[in-house]
């Protein structure tokens, strides 16, 4: 058994495949110094680009995160066993990664460490400004095929924050983000220390220094950061027409497949682009609100026993900080018509039935 468990649970968004690819690379450098980061035996099964240990807690947390089903939560069960395997085969220090466990709610999280079975548990966090966050979740929410406006979205997330945070499987994205309450949580699990790490944005290295602190991970400080950037996210013209193309996706009942692929290769050219346009901020409608929340998280996350790593200035959404101006229609139409080339020069994907059909056509042929 371990003497010693790290959890690092995200938060979305803060750094956290950029810190798992560090602590992949490393993680036989970290062995020599008796900490252990376990690479999943199956990490390349499926799309992830790094290895983690997300989708093996699906294997024993299950529908406790609102997107697994139960199908899906038994298929990932022999990897959750598979990892329990090799974190219990482990001396020293073992840690894990995976920014859903930021989602779960109490009785979960107890759950979790009482099957590790660690007695001594410490739970990392690292956290970027609400301000900051909010702009990238929306982004993602397209990214992943929806279509809502931004104010709309924001219009659902004012509403779960007035809801039963701890209690509806629907709120998640609050019990992450509202951080004195996730301290609160993880403490009130069992969590022997929970650390609390500001991301400062740039550069990625001052984030990997304040992570292996908070660790305690040697050998990763120093470590070159060139071949490792962060996630390049979308402009604000750039979102606005990949929102639109899932919108007439959906009308134009494409299938998820074709979709899927047609938004992965238009994101890959919009980050090709020069003269993007300006970044997805907070609309000029929500700032003094979105400030208000922030002001609220940090005032309570103050008062908890979380440590704090970093500089909590890093955490204040400042309001006034934000590009005053919207996407301008010629941002926008330059977008648009990227993506426009983008599906004209895709080649099309012959299905297997048409290949067949065409070959036996050729074959009968006299």
């Amino acid at each position: 058994m371990p003497s010693k468990i790290v959890l690092h649970i995200g938060l979305q968004k803060s750094g956290t495949t950029f810190l798992q690819h560090m602590l992949q690379d490393n993680h036989e450098t970290l062995a020599e110094a008796d900490v252990h980061y376990p690479i999943p035996r199956d990490w390349q099964r499926g799309r992830r680009t790094v290895a983690n240990h997300e989708w093996a807690s699906y294997g024993l947390l299950g529908t406790e995160y609102p997107w697994v089903s139960e199908l899906r939560a038994a298929k990932e069960e022999p990897s959750w066993r598979a990892l329990l395997e090799q974190v219990r085969a482990c001396p020293g220090t073992v840690l894990l990664s995976a920014e859903a466990l930021s989602v779960i709610r109490s009785d979960a999280a107890s759950r979790l460490l009482a099957t590790l079975g660690a007695d001594d548990v410490e739970v990392v966090i690292t956290a970027r400004s609400l301000g900051r966050s909010l702009p990238s979740l929306w982004q993602q929410h397209i990214r992943n095929g929806l279509s809502t406006s931004f104010d709309t979205y924001l219009k659902g997330l004012a509403r779960q924050r007035d809801a039963g945070i701890e209690t509806d499987p629907d709120t998640h994205i609050w019990r992450a983000f509202i951080l004195s309450g996730l301290v609160r949580r993880w403490s009130g699990a069992g969590a022997s220390k929970v650390s609390v790490v500001t991301s400062p944005g740039r550069p990625p290295q001052l984030l990997l220094d304040r992570f292996a602190q908070a660790a305690g991970l040697p050998g990763l400080t120093h470590t070159s950061v060139a071949d490792r950037q962060a996630h390049t996210g979308l402009t604000a013209p750039e979102t606005l027409v990949l929102a639109s193309l899932n919108a007439a996706f959906t009308e134009n009942s494409w299938p998820k497949g074709k979709a899927d692929r047609a938004r992965q290769a238009i994101t890959q050219s919009f980050q090709a682009r020069d003269q993007r346009g300006g970044k997805v901020t907070v609309p000029p409608a929500w700032r003094s609100r979105v400030a208000e929340w922030s002001r609220e998280d940090l005032d309570a996350l103050q008062e908890t026993d979380a440590h704090i790593v970093g500089d909590l200035t890093d955490l204040h959404y400042d309001p006034a900080a934000d590009e005053p101006a919207p996407a301008t229609p010629e941002e926008t139409a330059r977008a648009g018509a990227a993506a426009a080339l983008t599906l004209l020069n895709a080649e099309p994907r012959e299905s297997a039935l048409h290949r067949n059909t065409r070959r036996l056509r050729r074959r009968l042929m006299p």
